[in-house]
């Protein structure tokens, strides 16, 4: 005995409208933001600027002080001194 033919899933299509819909609908959506103003923008971008370098400035050290104790303790290697110069 054969298998029962399969139908293909029926096809759903969304709301259609295309992209002019989507831009209108873009552009409407845009007009409800409330945007905030030059002073805001400058302050906040000062704020991301400065908690940025803090944070990169915590890498940097903690960066330092892991490669000094692996240098130092599963390495053994000292910490090299300059050469004294020559008179």
């Amino acid at each position: 005995m054969a298998a029962p033919a399969r139908t293909p899933p029926p096809q759903v299509r969304a709301g259609g409208g295309g992209i002019v819909r989507f831009a209108q609908e873009s552009w409407s959506e845009l007009q409800k933001v409330t945007w905030p103003d030059r002073q805001t923008v400058i302050r906040l971008t000062v704020l991301v600027i400065v908690v940025s370098a803090v944070i990169a400035a915590y890498i940097l050290a903690a960066d330092q002080i892991f490669t000094f104790l692996v240098n130092r303790v599963l390495l053994n290697q000292a910490i090299p001194t300059p050469a004294p110069s020559a008179p």
